[in-house]
């Protein structure tokens, strides 16, 4: 065996086993081309050792897990290839002495100088494969009004997400969506982040679709997302119960503010009385919503309909705790059409003898220092992590003090 391989086969079991040595530094050590090789020995590529690597510094951060976990994904990430169009296998760089890697296919790369999104795509492939093995989550069942309750009647409309979070937040107070005639609560959001609220929703519904796709898809229509339409959701409820009727919340800070204001509304208390169950749509950073849209990608062409939507739920239920609100604008292409839209719904709102509650102009983003699209680096942290909560349970404290 040559010296480059005894180091490849070396630096590959000290990332199996939770080491975090740079490829760069390992060939440094006098003990690196020392190791024995297993004959027929097929060495990894750099992608995927650079993921095991990066996976293995993660790991560092966490309570102790479980070592024989941790090594069956190390296998899983250095088994397999990512899904779609990517780089072909490299292997890795050498400078040292002897012969170094075969010189066909594709070129040597020291693992570090990896592209981001190729390290995405092979983080993708070991995370599907690893939904795909685990139980599914359970569905969730929605929660039913009491046919004799003290809450008013109500009904939730507007933003997906946040109506969703709020639904969720005021049935663990008690305090559950019908009754009629209902007193309508229109939760409204700035329009980018409306269409970014949609575009989550819809990926968690299974899917595939790019940010910047579905803002060109909707910009290119004279209609709008229904949930995102708020002028015509005011109409049409207040055709049913009268505009006065229709309260119109404008940009809530966050899901606790809007319970808030729609418990004030009502004249109920939002103080929870049981655990939250799972919201219909959570509230995804942009980034973990780009990995499930990247994980349906690959489910459309591994699973039924059924499975994909299972496998989905478990995504979300897994991202779910790390999500927060990250701010999202449209591409700068579209905001001229973005503002105008929201000028216009801003306007119908305001003149439509609605219970407004706020200024209709916060409808209109602001777009300054807000990104337009999922930053790479920020997904493969989604990743990273994912893929260890997912295969390397933490270690409980009692096992911790043994």
């Amino acid at each position: 065996m040559t010296p480059y391989e005894q180091a490849a086969w070396s630096w590959t079991e000290h990332l199996r086993s939770g080491g975090a040595t740079p490829w760069s530094a390992w060939v440094e050590r006098p003990a690196a081309g020392e190791a024995s090789v297993p004959p027929g020995a097929t060495m990894p590529g750099a992608a995927q050792l650079e993921l095991v690597r990066r996976l293995a510094r993660r790991l560092e951060r966490r309570p102790m897990g479980d070592a024989d976990a941790f090594r069956g994904l190390a296998d899983l990430v250095l088994g397999r290839s990512g899904p779609g169009r990517g780089r072909a296998q490299q292997p890795l760089s050498w400078t040292g002495a002897g012969e170094g890697p075969r010189r066909f296919g594709a070129p040597p790369v020291d693992p570090s100088d990896v592209p981001v999104d190729e390290l995405v795509r092979v983080g993708v492939g070991a995370l599907t494969e690893l939904l795909l093995r685990a139980p599914d989550a359970p569905a969730a069942h929605p929660a039913r009004r009491r046919l004799f309750t003290r809450t008013p009647a109500f009904t939730l409309a507007g933003a997906p997400v946040t109506t969703s979070v709020v639904r969720q937040r005021l049935e663990a107070a008690g305090h559950v969506e019908g009754g009629d005639p209902p007193r309508v609560a229109l939760v409204v959001e700035p329009f980018d982040v409306t269409l970014a609220q949609v575009w989550s929703a819809r990926v968690q519904r299974g899917a595939p679709v790019r940010w910047a796709g579905f803002v060109e898809r909707w910009a290119g229509r004279r209609d709008l997302p229904p949930s995102a339409d708020y002028p015509a959701l005011a109409r049409l409820w207040a055709e049913r119960v009268g505009p006065a009727e229709v309260h119109v919340l404008l940009a809530p800070a966050d899901p606790v503010t809007a319970t808030r204001d729609v418990a004030r509304l009502l004249d109920v208390d939002p103080t929870p009385r049981r655990a939250l169950r799972e919201p219909r749509w959570c509230d995804l950073s942009p980034s973990a919503a780009d990995v499930v849209r990247r994980v349906n990608a690959v489910l459309n062409v591994r699973s039924s309909a059924p499975r994909h939507e299972a496998v989905v739920r478990t995504l979300v239920t897994t991202l779910a705790p790390a999500g927060h609100r990250h701010p999202l604008t449209v591409p700068e292409r579209f905001r001229d059409w973005a503002a105008a839209r929201a000028r216009g719904i801003a306007e119908e709102l305001s003149t439509g003898g609605y219970s407004v509650h706020g200024d209709p102009d916060q409808v209109v983003p602001r777009f300054e220092d807000v990104p337009t699209r999922p930053r790479l680096v920020d997904v493969l942290d989604v990743l990273l992590d994912a893929c260890l909560e997912r295969a390397v349970p933490v270690a409980t404290r009692k096992a911790e003090q043994r």
